[in-house]
């Protein structure tokens, strides 16, 4: 039987985030996220394809599906790759 339970995932979310090891785990999913909603818009500000995007910055495409889909996490040295290949820098900045 599923009991009815009013907590709404915020709620649950907070709660868990007591825990150490799934604030880690959390922490590095919404980076991985913010990852791919920065490249993704980034790459429709330019008017690319993903195609393009990675022949320009001579990775495969794949890289960046994974990427813009949130299954990869990329290294900084990759974002860094893909800002140069169309003369943009990468930002990054701590937040509390």
């Amino acid at each position: 039987m599923i009991k009815n339970n009013p907590q709404t995932m915020d709620t649950l979310i907070q709660q868990e985030l007591k825990n150490p090891k799934f604030q880690k785990a959390y922490d590095q999913t919404v980076s991985t996220g913010n990852a791919a909603v920065a490249l993704y818009e980034f790459r429709h500000e330019l008017g690319y394809t993903q195609a393009v995007l990675a022949k320009k910055a001579g990775l495969a495409k794949s890289t960046i599906v994974r990427i813009e889909t949130g299954i990869m996490n990329p290294r900084l040295e990759t974002l860094q790759q893909i800002a140069d290949s169309v003369g943009a820098h990468v930002e990054l900045r701590f937040v509390r």
